[in-house]
């Protein structure tokens, strides 16, 4: 005869069951933690882009300082500041040259006797001079002459050509004398002579 002996204690009702929802419960454990997982992880590669960025900006301004600083150790070497002394020099220059229309008017009117009008005035600017083309009426040759003269004798003017002259009618008795000349107005000589 042969005995067997059973040891085991009989499963319960619900320990039978729990072998059955193990599975589908380690599914939805598997599936929940995908879910939490999945938004972490999205996060996680937003904080690595963005941390990316962050640094190669870092970097970009690390390199525009060190540029900025090799800049102004370049600006204040002995080259720079020769450049600048000498910029200011041409600045002051071209600044001694500029034409002041009010002070060129004063010196012309200076220059123009009472028996003489100025009726026509044209400039041309050139490198150091300006190019001044007068046509003037005057009642007789002398005032014309005088006109001339004090041109020619003038500081603020040089190099002085006439290269046209007429006569017109005035009236029954009279006639004006016409005359048009060149000369070269001098820009810095109002500034040079205190006027």
């Amino acid at each position: 005869m042969k005995v067997t002996l059973n040891l085991a204690i009989p499963p319960r009702a619900s320990e039978r069951y729990a072998l059955h929802w193990a599975i589908p419960a380690t599914l939805l454990g598997i599936a929940g933690l995908y879910f939490l997982l999945t938004p972490t992880l999205r996060s996680y590669r937003e904080y690595r882009a963005v941390h990316a960025s962050v640094l190669a900006y870092q970097q970009r301004e690390n390199a525009l300082r060190a540029r900025e600083l090799d800049l102004r150790r370049q600006l204040e070497g002995p080259q720079s500041r020769l450049l600048l002394s000498n910029v200011q020099f041409v600045n002051q220059l071209i600044d001694q040259n500029r034409v002041s229309l009010t002070g060129l008017v004063h010196d012309i009117a200076e220059l123009i006797p009472d028996e003489v009008r100025l009726t026509g005035l044209a400039m041309s600017a050139g490198d150091q001079e300006l190019a001044i083309r007068f046509v003037i009426s005057g009642k007789s040759e002398e005032a014309i002459e005088s006109f001339l003269s004090n041109l020619e004798d003038s500081p603020h003017f040089k190099d002085v050509a006439i290269i046209n002259e007429g006569f017109q009618e005035a009236g029954a008795s009279s006639a004006l004398e016409n005359i048009a000349c060149t000369a070269h107005y001098l820009m810095g000589a109002s500034k040079e002579t205190g006027e």
